[in-house]
């Protein structure tokens, strides 16, 4: 196909997609060099798969032409409650669907496995970032961690409120 990439999101569970995870995430740790948020991202990626494992977690990559493009983890906060975290797209693969793919497939396991919301944080000054969680019907909420060190603004999705788009979004990858 000339022009256009083939973009898949699959569930980590082979040792290599574990570590094209992981190399993600140390990835992501070093671009937030210079803020306290860093060394936990980096404690994270060296845990792998951690806090991800099914039957509550999730860890997802993305491939666009086959090569590790982004990855997100999805953990429990609570019986019905999920957390993202350790969303990263890779620079050169910015701007092409990515995060949303990573996103749809998260959201659309955390509801398949019961979770009725799902909450995040994110750095203040990642605006797109927070324009994707908006379009996907996230809302801003007071924090919920109090241990934040950084300037993070928190976000909630309330999972009944996106049924309509489980049905119609496009799911790529294999079926979880």
């Amino acid at each position: 196909m000339i022009g256009e990439a083939t973009l898949r999101v699959v569930e980590v569970e082979a040792p290599a997609d574990l570590e094209a995870a992981r190399l993600l995430m140390m990835s992501h740790a070093a671009a937030l060099r210079g803020t306290s948020g860093s060394d936990a991202v980096l404690a994270d990626a060296m845990k792998l798969p951690g806090p991800y494992v099914p039957v509550l977690g999730r860890l997802y990559l993305a491939r666009l032409d086959g090569a590790a493009a982004g990855c997100v983890g999805l953990h429990p906060l609570g019986p019905k409650v999920g957390e993202v975290k350790r969303m990263y797209v890779a620079p050169a693969a910015r701007r092409r669907g990515v995060a949303r793919a990573l996103m749809e497939r998260l959201l659309a396991d955390a509801h398949a496995i019961g979770y009725d919301r799902v909450r995040l944080g994110t750095l203040e000054e990642m605006t797109a970032a927070q324009a994707l969680y908006r379009s996907l019907g996230f809302l801003e909420i007071p924090p919920y961690r109090a241990e934040e060190l950084v300037d993070t603004v928190f976000f909630e999705c309330h999972l009944a409120d996106r049924r309509s788009s489980y049905a119609s979004a496009p799911h790529t990858g294999e079926e979880p």
